[in-house]
């Protein structure tokens, strides 16, 4: 023990116990049971294409087991049949796809437990859960337990990154593949199981999204950073020779498995494999740009502004995690100040720091600050870039929060032990609690913004521009996607006429079909143009001004029947055609 009581190194680090992995799946479990109780939001435009992927999806499935009971099983691995039931949404891999239309199989037409759309949106909350297990496991075998508390919960607590893990879409998939595939590299450093494992995690991973792709640059970068002083170029023999340190087994393992991996699950790339594979690169590389407006700009076309990801972070997160973020940052920078030629700032934090941190630097060897270090700042670099495509906001940069939250909990324990050291020194148990109720502190207000936002999603703005009235005042954008529709939903189920016909504006015929099966819309409520409807929604967003100005003019009317707001600012107008009389707007 140290003179101040504290252990020399965290008790768990490297050698994880049967508890810990009782407490991450606790976490686990427990986000899963709050995202199945909060499904209320509406159904996003994306949404809807992977549901009809889904039930595409489904009927190969279907026709496998056919095939399987017949003794035909070869006739569903045809091109023929596999280009029938995988050939819409190539732009995508279909790994989350076959789970949503396996889950909705089996729960929702086999058991019959989950309406059809929480049937597809289990598999994305599963991976959501996925990723506070492995957020906290990291955490409680490189830093501590109550570090891992603190940032597993911090992971849940950020108001958009919630309402994502909600969604029947890649964005909270692929983030907790991005994790787990850096912690089976940062495990793989020292075991040799491990970094084989990590080919098959990255392999598992491409097969959900694309922005895997920017994961093996990023581990290269943080190998050099970690053994590069052991790489010399010297004059052996008359001859120039280059020596470099071992290359990480997981290298061999990514560069291998993971390709292998990769287009074992995708069907349609076994046939005219180079033509499909180079279409869904060129479709990437040349990805469309959506309208966003921030704060005034009309942003459709690049250059876009490079600090957008970092601004939009700043304004989207919870303050009090940022604050704990810079925390943490702060102090793993000055102990690696320290190291290098020592510095007296943050002396009160300097033994905590000390021992929760230094020891796994010093004598881990493994790099695990530069690990967060990279695993925090790519996805912001990768948005940064003026070319890259902005539309949809933090989810994708979503992977750099978990590693922000781990940063987060290391300042914030870190905090609370030398609080602890200070006032309790002799009272081990009543350390405890002063570092428990420093996270109780500054985990409520993050847990109260992330209630009261839902589900709301992607309208929610933190203080520091006066939420989401202030964003709204400083001209940002507030939603997209559609999904608002579900709000007016009792509305039209009660206004329409039978056989009515609405204009739904930016939620597609899928997610439309959806809220019927659901019975969240009435079955004769029919999907219809502008021109030919009885009503209209509009979603409040700049990209649809012009469709509400034409709606003016083709409704005959400038007053909607129905208001939905979040915080008293609009988010979705009804509008009816032709009103006899004017009302006043109704509001949920």
């Amino acid at each position: 023990m140290s003179d101040a009581g504290l252990p020399e190194r965290p008790v768990t680090q490297g050698r994880l116990q049967w508890f810990d992995h009782a407490i991450g799946l606790g976490l686990a479990a427990a986000f899963v049971a709050v995202l199945m109780m909060t499904t209320g939001m509406g159904f996003t435009r994306d949404e809807g294409f992977y549901f009809h992927a889904g039930y595409d999806y489904l009927g190969w499935f279907k026709d496998l087991a056919a095939n399987l009971q017949a003794g035909q099983l070869a006739q569903s691995f045809t091109q023929a049949n596999i280009d029938q039931h995988f050939a819409y949404n190539q732009e995508h891999p279909v790994l989350p796809k076959m789970l949503f239309s396996l889950s909705y199989w089996i729960f929702h037409e086999g058991l019959g437990w989950m309406d059809a759309s929480t049937s597809m949106r289990f598999p994305g909350m599963l991976f959501s859960g996925g990723l506070i297990y492995l957020v906290y496991v990291f955490c409680a075998e490189a830093f501590g337990r109550w570090q891992g508390i603190f940032a597993a919960i911090a992971t849940i607590a950020m108001p958009r990154p919630f309402f994502h893990a909600h969604m029947a879409c890649f964005d909270a998939p692929v983030s907790t593949m991005w994790f787990m595939t850096m912690y089976a590299y940062w495990k793989g450093l020292r075991s040799t199981g491990w970094a084989w494992a990590t080919g098959v995690i990255f392999g598992l991973a491409l097969s959900i999204k694309h922005n895997m792709f920017f994961v093996p640059p990023m581990l290269v970068l943080h190998w050099l950073m970690v053994d590069g002083q052991r790489i010399a170029v010297f004059r052996e023999s008359g001859h120039w020779r280059l020596r470099l340190p071992p290359v990480p087994v997981s290298f061999v393992s990514m560069a291998f498995v993971g390709p292998l991996v990769w287009y074992a699950l995708w069907p349609s790339h076994w046939f005219d494999t180079y033509n499909r594979i180079a279409w869904y690169f060129n479709f990437h590389l040349k990805h469309v740009h959506y309208f966003q407006y921030y704060f005034g700009q009309n942003l459709y076309e690049p250059p876009f502004p490079i600090e957008f990801p970092f601004v939009m972070s700043l304004v989207t997160m919870p303050p009090v995690t940022l604050v704990a973020f810079v925390l943490g940052t702060m102090m793993m920078v000055a102990l690696w100040l320290r190291r290098k030629g020592g510095v007296g700032w943050l002396e009160p934090l300097r033994r905590p720091v000390r021992q929760r941190l230094g020891e796994v630097e010093d004598k881990d060897g493994r790099g695990t600050g530069w690990w967060l270090f990279f695993g925090t700042l790519i996805p912001f670099l990768v948005i940064a870039q003026p070319s890259t495509p902005i539309f949809g906001g933090i989810k994708h940069w979503m992977p750099a929060m978990p590693f922000m939250a781990i940063v987060a909990g290391v300042g914030v324990v870190a905090a609370g032990e030398a609080l602890a050291v200070r006032f309790a020194a002799a009272k081990p148990r009543l350390r405890h609690a002063v570092v428990a109720g420093l996270l109780v502190l500054v985990l409520a207000p993050a847990i109260t913004a992330t209630v009261h936002n839902h589900p709301h999603g992607t309208a929610f703005y933190n203080v520091l521009v006066g939420g989401t009235r202030g964003a709204a005042d400083l001209k940002m954008m507030r939603q997209f996607w559609g999904f608002s529709s579900r709000n007016g939903l009792p509305y039209l189920n009660d206004n329409v006429k039978p056989n009515g016909s609405v204009f739904f504006q930016n939620t597609n015929r899928d997610s439309y079909q959806m809220y019927q099966r659901d019975g969240l819309l009435r079955k004769d409520i029919r999907y219809g143009s502008m021109r030919g409807s009885q009503y209209g929604l509009i979603h409040h967003q700049m990209a649809a001004r012009s469709l509400e100005i034409e709606m003016w003019q083709v409704y005959k009317t400038r007053n909607p029947s129905f208001v939905g707001d979040y915080d008293g600012v609009p988010v979705l107008s009804i509008y009816p055609r032709n009103p006899k009389k004017t009302a006043p707007a109704a509001k949920p």
